[in-house]
Order: C-alpha cells, then sequence, then structure tokens
C-alpha cells in the first residue's frame, strides 16, 4: 500500500506542523497571551493540543508558557519522508493517517510490478506475469547448487497421528468408538469387573484416588445390588463369589486406570436396550501410580475393545489382536497364558522390539459371567485392553515411551511433525 500527502499535510510540510511553529513563536518571548497568538497562528487550537501533549509547554493565567523545545520532531520529518517515497515507522503513519494529513493510495499492478523490476528481481511475481512486464524482466542467476532453507510446517504430532490411524482401522472393521469420564466410580473401574474389593491393584499405590469429592452417586440400585450379590456369593452366575463386597469403596471417586470401565459402562447400557451383537471401541488416557522409565508412564492411552455377540471364541479374540498388532508395523507376535479377575480365559499379547525385546503391548480375554450377567448381557463377549503407547514406540521406531509426550524439537522434525 502507497501513502502520499493530503492537501493539509503538504501545507504542514511547507510551513511545519502547528505545534512546531507555536514552539518557535514561544522561543523568542518565552510567554505569550492566547490572543496574541490566534492572531499569529490560525491553527491555535491545533497547535495548542499536539505541544502540550507532547509536553513542549502549559498554559497558565490566559497565557502559554514553553517549557522546553524538541531538538527534532520526527513528526515533521515523517511527512518529509512520505513525500519523497520513503518508507516511515507504523505507529509514526498511523498517527499522521488520524490527523489526516496522508492518505493512502491504491496502487495500480503494472507501478507494483515496474517497481519491481527496478529493484531487481529474483522470481515471478503475480503482478509481473498480470501486467505482461514479465518479458522485460530479467531474473537474477540462481545457483542451483545452494542448498536451501529447510521449512518445518506445522502438522499432528506423530503418536496423534498414530492413534488416528488406529481409530479409522476399527471403524473400518465396523467398531463404534466410546468414550467415558476420566474421573470415575470406583464400582465402574473395578467392582462391576468383578474385581475383588481386596486386590493388590486397588490399593492407593495402584490407583489416583480423588479427596474432594470423594464419592460418587448410585444411581442404578438394582445393579448395584446385583453386582453387590455377585462379590458375595456369586448371585445367579454360578459362582461362589470372593464372599465379601466393600461398598464404600466402591462408592470412592478415582482417576480411571484402566479403559475397561467404558466397556463395563458399555455392556449395561447394551444390557438395557438389547442392542446386540455389538462392537465397541474406546482410546483414551488413563492414569497409574507407577515407576517412570523407559516403558512406562503416570498416565498413557489405552486401546480397549469389545465384541459382544453370539458364537464368539477364543480364536476370534486372538485374530483380533494379531491384526491390531500388526498394524503397528510388529513383525512377530505370541500370546502366553494370564489371570485377570474380570476374563476367563486370559491372555497377554507380547510384540518384538529390536532393541527392548519383547515388550508386552496388552490384556485380553472373554468376560466371565460374573462381570456379563450382573450387567445384563448372556452372551460371550471379547474384551481387550491395549498398551498403544508401547505399540506406538514400534511403529515410531522409539526405545522410551516419554518420547510419544516429548517437545523435543529435533525428533519431532525428524518424525516429520514440524
Amino acid at each position: 500500500m502507497a501513502y502520499e500527502l493530503t492537501d493539509e499535510g503538504k501545507r504542514y510540510l511547507r510551513f511545519g506542523l502547528p505545534e512546531l511553529r507555536l514552539v518557535r513563536i514561544l522561543e523568542e518571548r518565552k510567554e505569550i497571551s492566547l490572543g496574541e497568538l490566534r492572531s499569529s497562528l490560525p491553527e491555535l487550537a491545533i497547535a495548542l493540543a499536539w505541544a502540550k501533549r507532547n509536553g513542549w509547554v502549559e498554559v497558565r493565567k490566559g497565557k502559554v508558557v514553553l517549557l522546553r523545545s524538541p531538538a527534532e520532531y520526527v513528526l515533521q520529518q515523517a511527512l518529509r519522508d512520505i513525500d519523497e517515497g520513503r518508507e516511515v515507522e507504523e505507529n509514526l503513519l498511523e498517527l499522521l493517517l488520524k490527523r489526516k494529513l496522508v492518505r493512502r493510495v491504491k496502487r495500480s499492478v503494472r507501478d507494483i510490478a515496474e517497481e519491481q523490476l527496478k529493484a531487481g528481481i529474483s522470481k515471478l511475481t503475480p503482478e509481473l506475469l498480470r501486467s505482461g512486464l514479465w518479458r522485460r524482466a530479467k531474473l537474477k542467476p540462481y545457483d542451483v547448487r545452494v542448498i536451501g532453507k529447510k521449512k518445518y510446517p506445522g502438522k499432528s504430532h506423530p503418536y496423534r497421528r498414530i492413534i488416528d490411524e488406529v481409530r479409522k482401522r476399527l471403524i473400518a472393521m465396523g467398531f463404534v468408538e466410546a468414550k467415558g469420564p476420566l474421573v470415575e466410580l470406583n464400582f465402574w473401574n473395578c467392582d462391576a469387573l468383578f474385581m475383588p474389593s481386596d486386590h493388590p491393584a486397588r490399593s492407593i499405590h495402584d490407583m489416583f484416588f480423588l479427596d474432594h469429592p470423594r464419592e460418587g452417586k448410585v444411581l442404578d440400585k438394582d445393579l448395584w445390588e446385583r453386582v453387590g450379590l455377585t462379590h458375595k456369593n456369586g448371585w445367579k452366575t454360578g459362582s461362589r463369589g470372593w464372599g465379601s463386597w466393600d461398598f464404600p469403596l466402591a462408592r470412592r471417586l478415582i482417576l480411571r486406570s484402566q479403559c475397561t470401565a467404558v466397556s463395563a459402562r458399555k455392556l449395561a447400557e447394551l444390557g438395557k436396550t438389547g442392542e446386540i451383537p455389538h462392537k465397541m471401541f474406546v482410546i483414551d488416557r488413563v492414569f497409574r501410580p507407577d515407576v517412570i522409565d523407559a516403558k512406562h508412564f503416570i498416565e498413557f492411552e489405552q486401546c480397549e475393545g469389545i465384541v459382544v455377540g453370539e458364537g464368539l471364541n477364543f480364536r476370534h479374540l486372538l485374530g483380533y489382536l494379531s491384526e491390531i498388532a500388526r498394524f503397528f508395523g510388529a513383525q512377530q507376535v505370541k500370546f502366553k497364558p494370564s489371570y485377570f479377575p474380570f476374563t476367563e480365559p486370559s491372555v497377554e499379547g507380547f510384540a518384538y522390539h529390536e532393541k527392548l525385546g519383547w515388550i508386552e503391548f496388552g490384556g485380553a480375554g472373554i468376560f466371565r459371567p460374573e462381570v456379563t450377567l450382573p450387567l445384563g448381557v448372556s452372551c460371550p463377549v471379547l474384551a481387550w485392553g491395549l498398551g498403544i503407547g508401547r505399540l506406538a514406540m514400534l511403529k515410531l521406531g522409539v526405545n522410551d515411551i516419554r518420547y510419544l509426550y516429548a517437545t523435543d524439537l529435533d525428533w519431532l522434525r525428524k518424525k516429520g511433525v514440524i
């Protein structure tokens, strides 16, 4: 955008800005009455306003008194610079525009192209092409041997991209995504999953308990009663139960330690609606007090999934787990029997990492009747909870899970993030 002086600006360029002329008059007599000044300075109101703002003068008992004289007035120089086509600081330009001493002038495409030609060009611009002046252009020599400056445009974090890819893959396989609260009732995190009240994983060393508020509300009393009876004596599941149930512990609020809590909530919903078969997944954050090292962190993402339907068996479960692990680039996958309070049979999955060896990527199994029947579901339910962070380590080729949350610019650039 170009600028030019208005008629008032041209007059002030020739004779000086009113405030500057006022100071020059006062330099001879130090103080002058307002009446005398009006006859010699027509723009007295403007001159007084700006001179007082600049701290040059003040009015005392009807007289204007000089306080100090400016050695140089940048605003006067700015008028001269604009008139001669030189650039002016943005703040001075805005002030002159506000005083209507300068106005914007829209330049034509040809004018811009002419200026570019005079300055010398190293690339063709839209103005040169539209005006046709590119035919006269003499491009500066271009050395193809010079290495250009690297650009790092903003992109998603590599771990976020992997999570999004897994989400798309599971949706393509017919799974429906679900969500659940991060602050969860101990009931959904443990009790609804038939985890005994005295299980070691329910201690303060393995969960984050809330102090304020400490407890949540019981909304479905019948469900809580069925789960409580299952813990105490097995209810109608054919189990003997655990012999006891700690109701106050079930009401405690915690930071969710596993996304299986979302699966329990979904099964309770399916038990009421009867919308079976159903395939559900959730990818979300969980929290556990843990030692922080290359393979452990106090908060991480889990990929939780359930498949509900008649005729499902253990082979179906291993097939789902193998498919997910292969997506992450695991060349070798193995499974070994395991134990979880809420699944039988149960299995742990391992994927081979070139530097870390075999790393566990999650547990899985078929939900026990003690889990499904109190929630209103009578058919088989395949379930798994995968440490998606550890699988992402395979795909990204990193040896430390903390890199998944890194702000290391060098590493992020190598992974094509920024």
